[in-house]
C-alpha cells in the first residue's frame, strides 16, 4: 500500500485542565473521502483546526505528503485546502469577486485565475450566480461557492469542517456529488460531520467521542463488527410492543421508528422463538426481514459503552 497522504499519531489538545482531543491516531490514503464522525463537542473541529495550523497541538505528531505538518507547514500550505463550518466568504462582494480575491491570495492571476474561477463555479453548479452578492445566496449555494474557493489552487488534501450544516437534503446531495468530482481530480478529503447518512458515503470513518477515538475503519466493516442483526416490527401497538420486547434479555435494544419497533439482536440469534413469544403475549405485527445494523446503531452502541466505561 502507498504511503498515506496524512498520518496522525497521538494528537492531543488541552485547554487548561480540559482535554478536548486525546491521543488521536489515524491515516488517510490518497483519493479517499475520510469521514470524521461524532456529536457536537466531540473534538472534530478542534482536530481539524490543529491539522490546518489554526491551533497548536499539546502533544502528538502529524505528517502530510511526507512532511512534518507542524514544523514544515509553510511547504505544505499550497497543497492543502480548508473550508470551515462558517465560510469566510465576503458577503458584500459578488461570487466572482470573492473567488478572484481568494485566488489572488493563492497566487493565481490573469488568464489562469479567470479560467480556474469559471471551472470551479461550473463544477459546483453556481456559475449562473457569479454576479450575485454572496448575501443573496441560499445556505447551500454559499457552501458550494465556499468549496469552489477552497479548491481554486487544486490542493492535494482538503479539510472540510461540517460543510453541509444547515443545508437541505437536495443541496447536500449536490455538495457530495461535487466532492466526488474533486476526488477524481486527485484530492484526498477529510470531512467532519455528525450526519450518519453522509458518513455512510465515506471510504473510511473515524468515530470520536469526548475527544477519543472510539472506532475506525470502513463503514461496512464497522457495522459488521458490531455483531448484530436488526428486525423491524410493524404494529399498531408499537409503544406496548417496545416495552414488552425490552423485557426479553436477548433484545439488545428496542427503539421506535415511526409506528414500528426496531429490535437489535445478537447476530447469531435465531429470532423466530422471540417473535413467537411476543405473539403469544398477544401482539400482532409484521416482521420485516433481518438486516445489517446501521451506523446509527453503531453510534448509539459507542455512546452507551462510553457511559458505562
Amino acid at each position: 500500500m502507498a504511503d498515506p497522504v496524512l498520518e496522525v499519531r497521538g494528537l492531543t489538545r488541552r485547554f487548561g485542565a480540559f482535554t478536548a482531543v486525546s491521543d488521536l491516531s489515524f491515516e488517510i490514503q490518497s483519493g479517499e473521502i475520510f469521514g470524521f464522525l461524532g456529536p457536537n463537542g466531540a473534538g472534530k473541529s478542534t482536530t481539524i483546526r490543529m491539522l490546518c495550523g489554526i491551533l497548536a497541538p499539546s502533544a502528538g505528531e502529524a505528517r502530510a505528503l511526507g512532511r512534518d505538518l507542524f514544523t514544515e507547514a509553510d511547504h505544505l500550505r499550497a497543497q492543502m485546502g480548508y473550508m470551515s463550518q462558517k465560510s469566510s466568504l465576503l458577503t458584500d462582494l459578488t461570487v466572482a469577486e470573492n473567488l478572484n480575491f481568494f485566488g489572488g491570495l493563492y497566487g493565481l492571476e490573469g488568464a489562469g485565475l479567470r479560467s480556474e474561477v469559471e471551472f470551479r463555479l461550473r463544477e459546483m453548479q453556481v456559475w449562473e450566480h457569479r454576479d450575485l452578492l454572496v448575501s443573496a445566496l441560499s445556505t447551500g449555494e454559499r457552501q458550494r461557492v465556499a468549496l469552489a474557493s477552497a479548491t481554486l489552487h487544486r490542493p492535494r488534501i482538503l479539510f472540510l469542517d461540517e460543510p453541509t450544516s444547515g443545508v437541505d437534503p437536495l443541496r447536500r446531495r449536490l455538495f457530495w456529488e461535487a466532492m466526488d468530482e474533486l476526488v477524481t481530480e486527485g484530492m484526498s478529503i477529510l470531512v467532519t460531520t455528525h450526519n450518519l447518512g453522509e458518513a455512510d458515503q465515506c471510504d473510511r470513518l473515524a468515530f470520536i467521542l469526548g475527544g477519543k477515538l472510539m472506532a475506525y475503519g470502513r463503514p461496512r466493516s464497522l457495522k459488521e463488527a458490531l455483531g448484530r442483526q436488526v428486525i423491524e416490527l410493524r404494529t399498531e401497538r408499537f409503544r406496548e410492543l417496545q416495552a414488552a420486547a425490552r423485557r426479553h434479555p436477548e433484545v439488545l435494544a428496542a427503539e421506535l421508528l415511526g409506528r414500528s419497533v426496531r429490535l437489535s439482536l445478537p447476530g447469531s440469534l435465531e429470532p423466530k422463538p422471540l417473535l413467537n413469544q411476543l405473539q403469544l403475549e398477544g401482539f400482532v405485527f409484521e416482521a420485516l426481514p433481518a438486516e445489517q445494523p446501521s451506523l446509527e446503531d453503531l453510534f448509539v452502541d459507542l455512546v452507551q459503552r462510553s457511559r458505562v466505561a
